[in-house]
């Protein structure tokens, strides 16, 4: 039979042990998609419109910061005019990736709150397909809590994206405006 030590040990143990909140996580992941529409370029080129598939992951500081790292798949179409006069689409993909930066900084309701966004990162040139050149977005965010830990995520912001390409000798970079929507697991 057990001594009334050893049980208010044991009990003792159980509460010190096992806390009876929710566990916050230390990490957090997002899905995202969204289009991509060109508003300006620096070539002789019209502005591209696109859409793009964000993949990240990062540290959840208390769930008043989140830093972390990015990859995503941007396609952008245009439409171009070739050198004998003919119209013709063009296709330019980039794999960016980057830095990522999250801060809610208003509460709108219990469901709802506010928040900024920053990337800024570098995609690669791979194979024939992607260009390669620097990347950054900011904008702002609204976070529609499902469950807790988790929100429906649509941000809308200003986006630079330079393309290189091994091709050509020239360079150019475009100005556009992201919406996206996506899941958010904090």
């Amino acid at each position: 039979m057990m001594n009334k030590a050893t049980f208010v040990f044991a009990i003792l143990l159980i509460c010190c042990c096992f806390d009876g909140q929710a566990q916050r996580r230390g990490t957090y992941t997002l899905l995202q998609a969204g289009g991509i529409f060109g508003i300006a370029t620096t070539s002789d080129q019209n502005p591209m419109h696109g859409y793009q598939f964000q993949f990240a992951f990062g540290r959840n500081f208390y769930d008043r910061m989140y830093l972390g790292l990015g990859i995503s798949n941007d396609v952008y179409r245009g439409k171009t005019t070739l050198g004998d006069g003919r119209r013709s689409t063009r296709r330019v993909n980039t794999l960016p990736i980057f830095a990522d930066f999250r801060a809610p900084f208003a509460q709108l309701s219990p469901l709802g709150t506010l928040g900024v966004v920053a990337n800024a990162g570098y995609a690669p040139s791979i194979g024939n397909d992607y260009f390669k050149g620097f990347v950054a977005k900011a904008g702002i965010t609204y976070g529609h809590m499902l469950v807790l830990g988790s929100d429906l995520l649509f941000s809308a912001g200003y986006g630079f994206q330079q393309f290189d390409s091994r091709f050509s000798s020239r360079s150019s970079h475009q100005h556009n405006v992201f919406l996206t929507v996506g899941l958010f697991v904090h």
